[in-house]
């Protein structure tokens, strides 16, 4: 049984194996391996050559229930030199372009006729003539090209062409419901048809239980070979035994999907099959053997690269970067990987939630994925280098309180798109004029001013058409509001409301006087109630107060942009990366608790230990350690035993003390040293300083801990001492002669 589910599926395991190994070419190419080495010893040294690929590999699928055998033949040379260079790329990018949905014209019972073309059909005969010669030519440079590329991609000649010898893997239908028989390249892990043109010929095929020579004519490949083992007059079995050919037989009317029952005497072996049958040795392979740690790990120094058609993948194991790259696809312009133009970073791990990173690097641009937990909720980001280029933010929608999802901002333009929304806002647009130019610095905290400010609602349907506002323009600069309200569905026409602000209407120190020339209104449905001159007065006071805190809305829309470009550049700068609480191996925490328990029990330990103490034994040994004693030597063992013991306290005190006004001497001497060289210390100079005062108050805090402990601990001690030596048997009787 395999360790990890993973393994169980045969593309997966396939993958692992060729990722775990480096590759190694045979020499010489046209010769078999001398040695084939075992599937443990190969997973142990994480290299190998094509047979200790297809063997391990074989290995894991039969353990995982599949009919695997390995296969010894011959190959082409990018096959044996496992040259991908040549295959497209497997990682596709994301097309980042927005679909542009086109909307299917519904066919109407009453539609207006477009109007008559007045065309001439020379002059379209003559536009579709030169369109054809265009698109013509355009086929001509496309073949052109394509012949020019199929040349550059033409392999060269191959001296040893059907003489390389290589080893792969045949998977056979019947088990874990494979329909159909099929090849594995063990060292790229992909799966390849029985009629691969790059398989040359069969050898044999073996696996745990026998082997198989191929007497099929291989002149044209593997492209007319037949795969059923049972079939003596295409493959020689090496070792016969009765219970592998029940097992064959069987299997292969279970391919065949027939039902029929064998008889009793086809079941049986006969006596003289029997005789036949060989026993094969134990096997010399120990248990494969995969740690989780190397499993993780993956590839070897955990880090592999592949070279595909203008392509270079880079994949790193979980953990093994500080940024916590796995995958790196660079896409390159020519055959020589110089010409950069497209990069894919895959992240796991990290604090941010960065997922996926593309950059563009013909235009410049970056696309950025983000998994749900960030505090902004932020999920898709592309932006352009610069500091006011295109940038545009999808967020969850769901998680955000103000149901924000997307927000495109330009250099004149700063657009919010909602859902879901109480006020059944989903639009908002403001319009900046351009920053003014100024001598000296650029000022990036100088806001924009701002020339009008779009607001767009949807439709609430307890509300009157008339009364519920569709769109809403603060014309800042023009001093003006226009409403439009949602079209009534039997009007073609939605009714207008515009509203010019007084010229003193920012004036605090006056009041706000009516004209019936502030407003103007357009009345979609003449039967709907009109607005009296004192609500209307009423409703351009409340959008005089409105717009200011829409202005207030946009500055912090503006803000949070900015506040995203800050963070964004401190995240990558932080190297920390998420640990799962159950990852004990690189969880700093959960390290830290195990030494601490480590050290408790430690310290128990050496309590027990210190309990345990034979203070009379040194004494006793300087004597001669007899067998009796009397009252006046067991006095002195006494009080040689308590005077120890108090010189011990006093040496280690005297030694905390002197390392303590040690410290305090040296910090004096720092802090001398900084009063003397402060005016022209750097800031980095003033950090170290600062740094070095820290640890030196650090220590000066343990150690007058450890004395205050000792000073404690004691007095507790010597009464410890105290009672043991009373409850001593070697200072009572029998023990003393009086």
């Amino acid at each position: 049984m395999l360790a990890f589910s993973q393994l169980f599926q045969w593309n997966l395991a396939a993958d692992f194996i060729a990722d775990h190994l480096n590759y190694e070419l045979l020499e010489p190419a046209h010769e078999l391996p001398k040695t084939l080495w075992s599937p443990t010893k190969v997973l142990a040294d994480q290299r190998g050559n094509c047979f200790d690929y297809a063997n391990l590999l074989c290995s894991l699928l039969i353990g995982a229930g599949y009919d695997a055998y390995v296969v010894s033949g011959y190959a082409t040379r990018e096959i044996c030199y496992m040259d991908t260079t040549r295959l497209p790329n497997p990682y596709v990018k994301k097309k980042h372009e927005e679909r542009v949905e086109q909307m299917k014209t519904q066919t109407k019972k009453y539609t207006v006729k477009p109007s008559k073309d007045l065309t001439s059909k020379y002059d379209a005969y003559m536009h579709q003539r030169r369109l054809d010669q265009i698109q013509a030519e355009k086929d001509r440079h496309q073949e052109e090209e394509n012949r020019r590329i199929a040349e550059i991609e033409k392999p060269l000649p191959d001296p040893l062409y059907g003489i390389r010898v290589h080893s792969w893997v045949l998977v056979l239908p019947g088990k874990r419901e494979v329909p159909e028989a099929f090849f594995i390249e063990p060292t790229t892990g992909y799966a390849k048809a029985t009629n691969d043109v790059e398989y040359l010929g069969i050898e044999s095929v073996w696996n745990h239980q026998n082997l198989w020579v191929n007497m099929q004519d291989c002149s044209n490949g593997c492209e007319a070979l037949q795969y059923d083992l049972n079939d003596q007059a295409r493959w020689e079995f090496m070792f016969t035994y009765s219970s592998n050919l029940r097992g064959a037989v069987t299997t292969s009317l279970n391919t065949l999907g027939g039902s029929a029952m064998l008889d009793e005497e086809e079941e049986k072996p006969t006596v003289e099959t029997t005789q036949k049958d060989i026993e094969l040795p134990p096997s010399w392979v120990l248990p494969l053997n995969i740690t989780p740690k190397d499993f993780q790990k993956r590839y070897p120094n955990a880090r592999k690269t592949y070279f595909y058609k203008k392509t270079r993948v880079e994949k790193y194991a979980p953990y093994s970067t500080k940024d916590g790259i796995v995958l790196k696809v660079s896409e390159f312009a020519d055959y020589d990987f110089k010409e950069l133009i497209y990069v894919t970073q895959r992240y796991e791990h990290r604090h941010d939630k960065l997922e996926v990173r593309e950059h563009d690097v013909r235009t410049n641009m970056v696309y950025e994925n983000y998994l749900p937990g960030r505090s902004d909720h932020l999920k898709e980001h592309t932006y352009g280098f610069g500091p006011e280029l295109e940038r545009i933010m999808i967020y969850y929608d769901k998680a955000r309180l103000d149901g924000l999802t997307r927000r495109h901002e330009t250099i004149l333009e700063l657009t919010d798109y909602f859902i879901n929304r109480d006020d059944f806002l989903e639009y908002r647009k403001a319009i900046f004029e351009p920053r003014p130019k100024k001598f000296g610095p650029a000022d990036k905290d100088a806001q924009r001013p701002i020339i009008s400010i779009t607001e767009r609602y949807a439709r609430n349907l307890q509300l009157n058409a008339n009364d519920d506002v569709c769109e809403l323009v603060y014309a800042i600069k023009e001093n003006k509001f226009v409403i439009t309200y949602h079209r009534d569905s039997n009007h073609i026409t939605p009714s207008t409301r515009t509203f010019c602000k007084p010229s003193n209407w920012n004036d605090k120190a006056f009041t706000i006087q009516w004209n019936e020339d502030l407003q103007d209104t357009y009345q979609a449905d003449e039967e709907f109630k009109q607005m009296s001159k004192r609500d209307l007065y009423y409703k351009m006071l409340k959008l005089i107060e409105q717009e200011e805190e829409v202005i207030k809305r946009v500055r912090k829309a503006e803000d949070e942009t900015r506040d995203l470009q800050s963070r964004r550049q401190q995240e990558e700068l932080s190297s920390d990366l998420e640990i799962s609480v159950y990852d004990i191996d690189r969880n700093e925490k959960s390290k830290i608790y195990r030494k601490l328990l480590q050290q408790k029990a430690d310290e128990e330990k050496r309590k027990k230990e210190i309990h345990d103490v034979d203070y009379l034994a040194p004494f006793l040994a300087a004597i001669g350690n007899p067998e009796r004693i009397n009252v006046q030597l067991a006095q002195q063992l006494r009080l040689a035993a308590q005077r120890d013991f108090k010189d011990r306290s006093i040496r280690k005190a005297n030694l905390m003390q002197a390392r303590y006004e040690s410290e305090i001497q040296e910090l004096v001497s720092k802090q001398q040293w900084y009063q003397k060289h402060q005016i022209g210390m750097s800031k980095e100079d003033e950090l170290e300083y600062q740094r070095l005062c820290q640890e030196a108050q650090f220590r000066l805090h343990i150690l007058e801990e450890r004395l205050k402990r000792h000073k404690e601990l004691a007095t507790e001690k010597y009464m410890q001492l105290e009672n043991k030596l009373n409850e001593d048997p070697r200072l009572k009787e029998p023990y003393i002669v009086r």
